[in-house]
């Protein structure tokens, strides 16, 4: 006996069973020696004759523990209730630590038989006996885990089982997935990565790491998991060709994802793999290969009958097939397959979504129907809603377009395209508060979406709020814009500081754009605009020569051109204007601003006739054009014709009324000498335009020639708030301060219109008329003096002097400036 349990110690089964026989035939009632033959028949997987051997044991010795008990493992999956007898026997024999292993296995077929409670009693005793036991641990975790839900108490087994073993990889993963459950992802990574710590080349945990990442959003370290798993070359891993490609594909390696499923579908060519192939390549862009795949993959489904089945995955590939037509924009074949995945499943709203799709680059009225279709299906599909929204835009029935946004938003409510697109149809439909409130949530959402700033400052513009409008598009500036966007935005800050007034800063918006785009005449032709508004003459007229060397037949490059020569001042520059309005006329003979042009160019050259001439030709090309009246009407004042000037003014004036209109037929009326009715007009254009100075300046000389001077005060002060250089309003309103005794103001106003005008013969002979009312006579003969230095054939001017040179004794040089006065007006009188 002692030969044999020595034997079978050292795993000498054959020998062991040789000496426990002998054994039983000297002694067929030794309990032991059957004991020990049925556990070595049990190593050798020779059960039947452990069965035999163990139950004669039991039967020798019905308190034998040991016999009950291995008698049990063996019928474990056999036969799980007699397993469970003969483990219930052997704990009632012996319930002491040296026998907890069939409390174990007892559990074990109790959780195989789903008897939970029952099995949670046996690992807890377990627990009771040796509190070392993980696996009891464990077990207890994964039934409150799996199939009772009670999370919390699961995490306490898994941490028991940690605490005993901190190596165990198990107890880490489904403490991790216990977590997972109760939505503490922080601490299901923190267990996983400690799993991966022990077993780094586990391709199942990288996996479950990168979906718990996933989860928390953190998608860069998702990405970098799935980027490990690809490096991976563990042996289970390997054996799973499809979800190795799939990882390939993830990691852009879609050559070998490709390899990969090319391999797999040589040894195991189905429908499904070649469909996977299929979709790799269309990621690959190869898209001629995946229409080979999924044409094999149809073929292999047709195998069993000649027609394909209606099914979904039948329907799918030629889903596939159609996206692979629409990418090499082959319509009508993706139209055809579109229709052949519809009629094979008729509910598959992305089939309906894509043939919609097609039929609205088709330009067929019927992709309406699809769209509705596909929601019919599926009322949360958002592409649909976004499709039918642009359908509807393109017809221009925005209310419609917007309505579907208004879906699409509800189904993604943080979707910028959504909210940028309904911005633009309300913009479309010229509700640009509500399109800035919408463009304001796209940027909002992304902060950097280059359409949106674009729109919105657009939007901006539109509503004349110029300060948001510029800071959208200095932002925009600011990004990484295309070529073609970055021109747009200079073009459109251009525009917009010209309608400011800011021609400076438009200007230079205008030369970046020609960097840009060195070929565009229109560029040009906006800079040589901003150049003559900033009185730069010279660098317009050099804009406008770039203009004609690009496009040497434009009429406004020549016109403007001729204006900026005209603003020179020199006959030689008028001349040449004249040349180049001419040229327009003879590009253009309809075009009435170069005949405008040409007829103010005329009348600067006296040639008051011809001029006329060129602004009734304009009247007669367009008998609605103001500008032509009022430069006939200008013309005609020059001649003397007063009544026909107040003619071509009514004239204007019925077709649009303007500030600068009602003065002009104000200073007519003035001329014929109705001033009620000069300044019924003057008034007239001040409350037409209460910033337009030149009607308060005319406004203001009547009161002043009516004696009305506090009111003229009022109005010369008006007209120094609008134009601060106006010397004439300046000179005017010291002599009114003169006549209103207000004598320190009076000399700050002659200060400042010498200031302004140091050449001005008019100043000095007024403010030596103040100074002689003054009786400052030494200063009223200093500032007569400097007059007539500036305009020396003046009798008025010599006379006064002389009687200031009077009054101050200087009789001599008196009798000598009235000689020379009287001498002056002789000549004249004789010419």
């Amino acid at each position: 006996m002692k030969h044999g349990i020595y034997f079978f110690d050292r795993s000498v089964l054959t020998a062991a069973i040789q000496d426990f026989t002998a054994v039983i035939k000297e002694d067929p009632s030794n309990a032991q020696a059957r004991l020990y033959r049925g556990r070595a028949y049990a190593k050798q997987q020779q059960y039947r004759n452990a069965i035999q051997d163990l139950a004669a044991a039991v039967h020798l010795d019905p308190s034998c523990w040991l016999a009950f008990y291995y008698r049990g493992c063996i019928l474990r999956q056999i036969d799980p209730k007699r397993a469970v007898q003969d483990f219930s026997v052997s704990v009632l024999i012996n319930d002491t630590q040296e026998n907890f292993c069939s409390f174990l296995h007892r559990g074990i077929v109790y959780s195989e038989q789903c008897q939970w409670s029952l099995a949670i009693c046996d690992f807890e005793s377990v627990l009771a006996l040796d509190s070392s036991v993980i696996f009891a641990y464990l077990n207890i975790g994964l039934i409150l885990l799996l199939h009772l839900d009670q999370y919390y108490e699961a995490i306490r087994q898994f941490t028991n089982a940690i605490e005993i073993d901190p190596l165990n990889v198990q107890a880490y993963v489904c403490r991790a997935q216990a977590y997972h459950k109760i939505h503490n992802l922080p601490n299901a990574v923190k267990d996983i990565n400690r799993a991966i710590h022990l077993y780094p080349n586990k391709s199942q945990l990288c996996i479950l790491r990168g979906q718990y990442l996933m989860e928390l959003k953190k998608y860069e370290l998702a990405s970098l998991c799935i980027h490990q798993l690809a490096e991976m070359d563990e042996e289970s891993f390997m054996a799973q060709p499809v979800q190795q490609a799939l990882i390939q594909s993830f990691c852009q390696n879609h050559n070998k994802a490709i390899e990969c499923l090319r391999e797999a579908t040589a040894t195991q060519p189905e429908p499904s793999m070649f469909v996977i192939l299929g979709k790799i390549q269309m990621k690959a862009k190869k898209t001629k290969d995946a229409l080979r795949s999924f044409k094999k993959a149809m073929k292999l489904l047709m195998a069993s009958a000649k027609i394909l089945p209606n099914t979904f995955e039948a329907a799918e590939m030629y889903y596939l097939t159609g996206l692979c037509y629409m990418e090499q924009k082959s319509l009508l074949r993706a139209r055809d397959a579109f229709s052949m995945a519809v009629r094979l499943h008729s509910s598959y709203p992305d089939a309906f979504y894509q043939r919609g799709l097609c039929r609205m680059q088709l330009r067929q009225a019927k992709c309406i129907r699809d769209f509705n279709r596909a929601l019919a299906l599926c009322p949360s599909h958002f592409q649909a809603y976004m499709s039918r929204a642009a359908y509807y835009g393109s017809k221009g029935r925005y209310s419609k377009a917007i309505l579907n946004c208004n879906e699409a938003i509800k189904i993604l409510p943080n979707s910028v395209r959504a909210y940028f697109y309904r911005g633009t149809l309300k913009y479309q439909n010229k509700t640009f508060r509500a399109a800035i409130e919408d463009l304001s949530k796209s940027i909002d959402l992304n902060k950097t979406c280059i359409l949106a700033y674009y729109n919105r400052a657009i939007c901006y513009h539109q509503i004349k709020d110029f300060r948001k409008a510029l800071k959208d598009y200095g932002i925009l500036l600011l990004l990484e814009l295309s070529k073609e966007i970055d021109f747009k935005v200079l073009i459109n800050r251009g525009l917009l500081y010209m309608e400011l007034g800011d021609y400076a800063n438009a200007c230079e918006d205008f030369k970046e754009a020609t960097l840009l785009n060195p070929d565009d005449s229109q560029i040009f032709q906006a800079i040589g605009i901003c150049y003559h508004r900033l009185h730069e003459f010279e660098e317009a007229v050099r804009s406008f020569d770039q203009v004609l060397k690009l496009d040497p037949v434009s009429v406004d490059a020549y016109v403007g051109r001729g204006n900026s020569y005209m603003e020179n001042g020199h006959e030689a520059g008028c001349k040449q204007a004249q040349k180049d309005f001419l040229r327009a006329i003879h590009l253009n003979p309809k075009c009435i601003k170069a005949r405008i042009c040409l007829g103010y160019n005329l009348q600067a050259l006296g040639k008051l006739q011809r001029a006329w001439r060129q602004f009734t030709v304009a009247i007669c090309i367009d008998p609605k054009c103001h500008a032509a009246y009022d430069g006939r009407a200008s013309v005609c004042l020059q001649m003397g014709e007063t009544f026909a000037a107040f003619q071509d003014t009514n004239a204007a004036l019925k077709l649009t009324t303007t500030a600068p209109l009602l003065t002009n037929r104000g200073v007519i009326n003035q001329l014929m000498g109705y001033l009620p009715c000069a300044m019924k007009d003057y008034q007239q254009a001040i409350s037409v335009d209460p910033n337009y100075a030149l009607a308060y300046f005319n406004a203001a000389n009547i009161y002043f020639h009516n004696r009305q001077f506090s009111q003229a005060y009022c109005y010369y002060s008006k007209v120094l708030q609008l134009d601060p250089r106006n010397e004439s309003a300046v000179m005017n309103r010291a002599i009114t301060n003169t006549l209103l005794n207000n004598i320190e103001e009076a000399k700050e106003d002659f200060e400042k219109a010498i200031c302004l005008c140091p050449f001005s013969a008019a100043v000095y002979f007024n403010r030596a008329n103040f100074y002689n009312g003054l009786k400052q006579y030494e200063l009223a003969e200093k500032d007569i003096s400097t007059a007539l230095s500036i305009q020396p054939n003046d009798a008025l001017m010599y006379k006064f002097r002389a009687d200031i040179r009077g009054k101050l004794g200087f009789n001599k040089e008196a009798v000598e400036d009235y000689k020379q006065a009287i001498s002056i007006q002789e000549q004249i009188d004789s010419m």
